[in-house]
């Protein structure tokens, strides 16, 4: 079907308005009544549905169960709050999407009195300067992501996408997906012509649209699995993907879908709720249900090169480029992966299965006196995530349990698909800002100067801001002033306390 759309401020478009000083969003689900409710809290809280940062990460928006409220990054400060007043007296949010720092927002929203009355299946664009809807585009299934630039706005269901132009809300492009219930599609920020990354019609699969011209596409296989996230470098040069599993990030060339970076997160499988690059594109940063945050460094020099298919799965599992070569000394030495892992050959085998392979092929050198081959030979039939990258940085993200990942605070309402926090890289600094559903944004820092060599280094708090809580009476305070530590007592003084007040 071709979705509609209608625009209800006739003339020509206006400018819009800059904010002075300054997604993923979770798709709509069946909110409804219950979303309304809340958590299960006092029917007057306020709870989040969606929230994300805007394309050039100096603000972030949230939608609630009582409108939105749109916040500058960095200091951390409310901008404005469109809750329970005027249009939105009795409507919630559930997906909202800005256009970089202006006053223009796409947002779907659900009436509180007819919950069923289609919202799920709109997108309308409002003007916070006028205080109105200027227009809404308008399909058949529910709408599980937006995505928008100054040319374009892409509305994406979940097995379609429909690009339309922003200026007068024109269709001008329809993809077919797979299935998408995450709502995945993001738009390089400042490509000319612009460049659009969604799924495949295949499993696992990435399409890249660049521009309108329906031939100008093409589609590589990224994934064995699903796609769980997405993500595009500013140009539109570089394209970061993760699947369902969580364990691995891949980053592709996106003019030839070539794999440039393989990028190991853990073996414990995570949903990925964000993965997002520095503006420089030497960093991507990945976010999950984890209690932890990965940043990766991407390094030319480890980059691969055409025909490298290093952790790539063969029909050996052996990595061509790190295969062992040929040695007189080791006779009949199997080829690489042979018959060594069975139906895992190609694959990540599980411990045992590697220390057993690992084990056979040791003993087969030392029995023909070569080993000063063992080395080359092991890393012959190394699984794949011996050969992945591992993480630059790494921040443990306060609050939270070690083992579950989940907060002592959730403000979120039941319904609500946030899935985790959402990232965001300082525009100058070496710092990266963690939006987290418990109502908190971390500031943490990293070194550019760390040795990968050492490990894997820790992240600094730089600074944490209650940026959001439920009680309808919440106000945001303003950047707080440098805090003095006053001791509880003197040392000679028995009555003093070990502790000290901030």
């Amino acid at each position: 079907h071709c979705p509609s759309s209608r625009r209800r401020a006739a003339g020509p478009a206006r400018r819009p308005a800059m904010i002075e000083g300054a997604g993923g969003a979770a798709g709509p689900s069946e909110v409804a009544a219950a979303a309304l409710d809340g958590a299960g809290g006092s029917a007057g809280n306020v709870y989040l549905l969606s929230y994300g940062f805007n394309q050039d990460c100096t603000c972030f928006v949230c939608g609630t169960t009582a409108g939105f409220r749109v916040y500058r990054t960095s200091p951390v400060s409310e901008y404005c709050k469109r809750e329970r007043s005027g249009i939105f007296q009795h409507r919630s949010v559930v997906l909202i999407a800005m256009l970089f720092r202006t006053n223009l927002f796409a947002m779907v929203t659900v009436s509180d009195d007819d919950p069923s009355s289609g919202g799920y299946n709109k997108v309308q664009i409002w003007d916070d300067q006028k205080q109105a809807f200027l227009g809404e585009l308008r399909s058949r299934t529910e709408v599980r992501g937006i995505v928008l630039r100054k040319d374009i706005i892409a509305m994406v269901c979940e097995y379609a996408i429909y690009v339309y132009t922003f200026v007068n809300l024109k269709i001008i492009l329809h993809l077919t997906t797979s299935a998408n219930t995450r709502g995945l599609c993001v738009l390089a920020t400042k490509s000319d012509p612009w460049i659009l990354c969604c799924p495949g019609q295949s499993t696992g699969a990435v399409r890249v649209q660049v521009g309108q011209d329906d031939r100008a596409t093409h589609v590589f296989e990224a994934h064995q699995t699903g796609l769980a996230a997405l993500a595009m470098n500013a140009s539109g040069s570089l394209i970061a993907t993760a699947s369902e599993k969580g364990t691995v990030f891949k980053v592709f060339q996106r003019s030839d879908g070539q794999l440039l970076y393989r990028l190991r997160r853990s073996t414990r499988p995570a949903s990925i709720s964000c993965l997002t690059f520095r503006h420089d594109d030497r960093f991507l940063a990945a976010a999950s249900t984890s209690s932890t945050v990965h940043i990766f460094k991407l390094d030319p020099a480890t980059a691969r090169q055409p025909g490298d298919q290093r952790g790539d799965m063969s029909p050996t599992g052996a990595s061509p480029a790190l295969g062992p070569a040929q040695d007189p000394h080791l006779g009949s030495l199997p080829p690489p992966g042979a018959d060594l892992f069975g139906e895992h050959r190609g694959a990540n085998p599980p411990l045992e299965q590697l220390a057993t392979g690992l084990r056979n092929v040791v003993t087969h050198i030392a029995s023909h006196g070569a080993a000063e081959s063992v080395s080359e030979a092991v890393r012959g039939v190394m699984p794949n995530y011996f050969n992945d990258l591992r993480s630059f940085a790494q921040f443990r993200i306060p609050d939270l349990d070690a083992s579950t990942g989940l907060p002592a605070v959730d403000a979120r309402s039941r319904q609500a698909r946030i899935i985790g926090p959402q990232l965001a890289f300082h525009a100058e600094k070496p710092k990266l800002s963690v939006l987290h559903y418990n109502g908190m944004i971390y500031e943490c820092s990293f070194r550019l100067d760390h040795d990968p060599g050492a490990g894997t280094q820790e992240c600094g708090l730089h600074g944490a801001t209650t940026w959001f809580a439920v009680r309808p009476d919440f106000r945001l305070q303003g950047p707080g002033a440098e805090v003095q530590l006053v001791p509880g007592g003197t040392e000679d003084d028995p009555d003093a306390e070990e502790w000290q007040l901030l």
